[in-house]
């Protein structure tokens, strides 16, 4: 599929962005561990969230739809009555989220067959197998060491391990199954990337009163899971997107015309919503009241120095900006970046590059100076957050922009088209 965007003169609207898939998942993987009947409401209907959804019905839950919420009912650990094979779809969160958790299983001497779709083979998962056979899993990689399909069987034991932090789904899976172990567990993690989704994790913890440590030592982040804990059953309302509600509020400080984005709560602990002081510093006119961001058209921005080590899925958004700041603007530290569902460093440059932009692209980020750009047929390279990016920049080219693999933005925001048009976007998802 593709998109097909034609430049916008002006947009205009109030707009509610999609729930946040980092929190939707996060609460389906804890209600698969507490043992009773949990509620979760505004879940985002997404390809992702699909995933787990399927993944926690493969593990014995019972999860029943009433309008966006879900009721989930589950024995808790240890896991009964899972399947012999589960499949992750493309969701990187839910395959690395759910892979301790195959050692909380009641018959965990069986093995179980953890599969993925072809997007989500490349992508790397051998730290997290490495830290997984030290506590006592046996995994064996179906077809290329250190990426899905696996097959795992053994019970998750407590212990110390080392766990690389380039990505922090590896940590936050090791502190969500962690309090479930007989047993300590000390993770020392190596070099911390992405903070506030680890925050994300630790407040879920917080809420279920988990005991844990987390110090730095030698200048390493260090976590002390106490075992032999349990989660409760809980009623939980997801959040709205900030990474989905980057695409709303680029657009509205980009273009002519004035925009209110609904339900943004700014005490979340989603780092993405970094984009909003961000584009504040750069001259946007974003005033946050009653929940809400009111975005005016008519300041100039101007370049900056961006450390993106913490927001890395907020590059591709903040490189479409670059290209309309005065001067130059860095987008640095978040080689990260490069290993999501595509290498977006890469990704960009190319997109943007092709539209006319001057973009260079350095080893862990961007720099871009202000362009004219113009319509091209780009690629999206199957990555949701780079297609719905190119869609922006598409708004802003002279001409027409084409956008192929267009259908990645089911991953996380099916309804962007939809709220795109809405606020007067000219934009069309062509099959």
């Amino acid at each position: 599929m593709k998109l097909v965007v034609q430049k916008t003169e002006q947009i205009g609207g109030e707009v509610t962005p999609p729930a946040s898939k980092s929190q939707t998942i996060r609460a389906l993987i804890l209600a698969t561990l507490a043992s009773g009947r949990s509620v979760l409401h505004n879940v985002l209907k997404s390809d992702d969230t699909q995933a787990a959804i399927d993944i926690c019905r493969g593990l014995g839950v019972v999860i029943k739809r009433e309008n966006d919420s879900l009721i989930v009912t589950s024995t808790g650990v240890p896991l009964q009555g899972c399947d012999n094979k589960i499949n992750s779809g493309n969701s990187g969160i839910t395959t690395r989220f759910i892979m301790p958790v195959l050692g909380l299983r009641q018959n965990n001497d069986q093995e179980i067959i953890l599969d993925c779709d072809e997007q989500m083979k490349s992508r790397p998962v051998q730290p997290l197998i490495n830290a997984l056979r030290s506590l006592g899993l046996d995994i064996k990689c179906l077809e290329k060491e250190g990426a899905c399909p696996i097959a795992i069987s053994g019970t998750l034991k407590s212990g110390e391990i080392k766990i690389d932090g380039l990505t922090s789904q590896y940590l936050s899976a090791l502190l969500l199954s962690g309090p479930c172990i007989k047993g300590d567990l000390k993770i020392v993690v190596e070099d911390l990337h992405e903070k506030p989704y680890v925050d994300m994790t630790c407040a879920w913890l917080d809420e279920q009163n988990i005991e844990y440590k987390h110090y730095k030592l030698d200048g390493q982040d260090v976590f002390h899971l106490s075992g032999d804990q349990s989660y409760r059953p809980f009623t939980k309302t997801i959040p709205v997107d900030f990474s989905s509600a980057s695409y709303l509020i680029a657009a509205a400080v980009l273009l002519p015309g004035s925009v209110v984005i609904k339900n943004i709560d700014m005490s979340e602990l989603q780092g993405d919503k970094k984009i909003i002081s961000i584009l504040q510093e750069m001259g946007a006119d974003i005033t946050i009241a009653n929940n809400e961001l009111l975005i005016k058209e008519g300041k100039i921005l101007h370049g900056i120095t961006i450390d993106a080590n913490d927001i890395p899925d907020m590059l591709p958004t903040l490189a479409v900006v670059a290209t309309q700041a005065e001067g130059e603007t860095k987008i640095i530290n978040v080689a990260n970046a490069r290993i999501k569902e595509t290498d977006r460093i890469h990704s960009m440059a190319s997109g943007l590059g092709a539209m006319g932009a001057y973009v260079k692209e350095k080893k862990d980020g961007l720099i871009i100076k202000k362009s004219l750009l113009h319509g091209a047929e780009v690629n999206g390279f199957d990555d949701h957050r780079t297609v719905m990016a190119l869609a922006l920049a598409g708004l802003l080219a002279e001409g027409e922009t084409s956008i192929s693999t267009a259908e990645a933005i089911n991953k996380t925001f099916p309804q962007f088209v939809e709220m795109m048009n809405q606020l007067g976007c000219e934009i069309k998802l062509i099959k």
